[in-house]
């Protein structure tokens, strides 16, 4: 977790708090539709393979960034975003032009003021589990893996030989 300050654009007011980058890998959203009571991470990976060749028979899929935010204003009040993280790669499939910076200044730390280093920041553990079950959890959950901060793609292959060497 990586704590920083920066200035709401539309209320003027300095909030501050943790920062995390939050990643989504295309289709990952095929776990909306279960819980993992009803099928586990290994199954439901399976099932996201078979969606993914189909849609990228390349086996590139993409990786969509977005920042997490989660603090004080200035005058105390909790407050948190979730916002587009700037600086990644468009991907074909188009991420929206309106990100973090659109809507807050640039985060400084909040005792140097040294401007907050994106590729620094830490990426969210996600799980599919049945103490948690985050969106695209399987992912990690079957193979171990979670992309680098902005990392744009996750080759297919690479994924499945982890699952394999786990198996040997």
């Amino acid at each position: 977790m990586v704590n920083c300050k920066f200035f709401n654009r539309r209320f003027g007011k300095q909030w501050e708090g943790a920062i995390k980058a939050y990643w989504e890998v295309s289709l990952d959203h095929i776990s909306d539709d279960y819980t993992p009571r009803e099928i586990n991470a290994h199954e439901l990976f399976e099932q996201w393979i078979e969606i993914v060749n189909v849609k990228h028979p390349d086996g590139l899929i993409p990786i969509f960034w977005l920042v997490e935010f989660k603090g004080k204003s200035i005058d105390g009040n909790d407050v948190s975003t979730f916002e587009w993280m700037p600086f990644q790669f468009e991907h074909t499939s188009g991420v929206p032009s309106q990100n973090f910076l659109t809507y807050f200044t640039q985060p400084v730390h909040p005792v140097t003021e040294h401007p907050l280093n994106w590729f620094g920041l830490p990426v969210v553990d996600k799980m599919w589990n049945p103490k948690r079950s985050d969106k695209g959890g399987f992912i990690q959950q079957a193979t171990g893996w979670k992309p680098s901060v902005l990392q744009p793609y996750i080759y297919l292959p690479t994924l499945t030989s982890i699952l394999s060497q786990q198996h040997q």
